[in-house]
């Protein structure tokens, strides 16, 4: 039988829920603490973001940054696990979102820029589009991401992969391009901007 998205993606949240309580086989008890945007600050300080929307913000390291160091006045971090189970570090002057990229509960137009670190591999292939979709409902300036091309060599503690969509970086290219122009691959980062 067939499984039905709704119910793949809810094992998804489950599944990272479980990652943040117990940890994942290189990194019991430590997942999502990383900085993975520490290599674009140049980039995003250059663009003077008024807001911005992280996507997948883990334990809240780069949105916590973009607040306390380069000022940001209106910051958002969007989590399917650390959010629903309080594993992130506090700080009032973020909104905290707990929810899916495919479903952005913000109003159209609500940030300048999203950022996403690591994260969209994470998602489910069937989603990227709606994904990209919500990206450009939502923020009105661009994009600046991160994105692993291949399978992570950490798993569940239960054994299960963690990247579900596997595709190299043209394959991402030409699905944000569809709303977004491509402005930048600087490291391992891609910068776009709105169409």
């Amino acid at each position: 039988m067939k499984t039905t998205l709704s119910k793949r993606q809810q094992h998804e949240v489950d599944k990272y829920i479980d990652v943040f309580d117990r940890g994942t086989t290189l990194t019991p008890g430590t997942y999502a603490h990383k900085n993975w945007g520490l290599g674009i600050y140049g980039h995003i300080f250059d663009a003077s973001p008024k807001s911005i929307l992280d996507i997948g913000c883990g334990m809240g390291v780069f949105v916590n940054e973009m607040h306390k160091i380069m000022k940001i006045p209106k910051v958002y971090g969007l989590d399917i696990a650390s959010v629903k189970t309080n594993t992130y570090h506090t700080n009032d002057n973020i909104t905290w979102i707990d929810a899916m990229a495919h479903d952005i509960p913000l109003e159209d137009g609500s940030v300048e820029y999203i950022t996403s670190f690591d994260c969209l591999e994470h998602c489910l292939p069937e989603d990227i589009d709606t994904i990209v979709d919500e990206f450009d409902r939502v923020c009105t300036k661009g994009l600046f991401l991160s994105i692993a091309y291949r399978q992570s060599v950490e798993t569940s503690l239960d054994g299960e992969f963690l990247h579900m969509t596997v595709e190299q970086e043209q394959w991402w290219i030409d699905k944000f391009s569809r709303k977004f122009n491509l402005v930048e691959i600087y490291n391992t980062y891609l910068v776009f901007d709105k169409n």
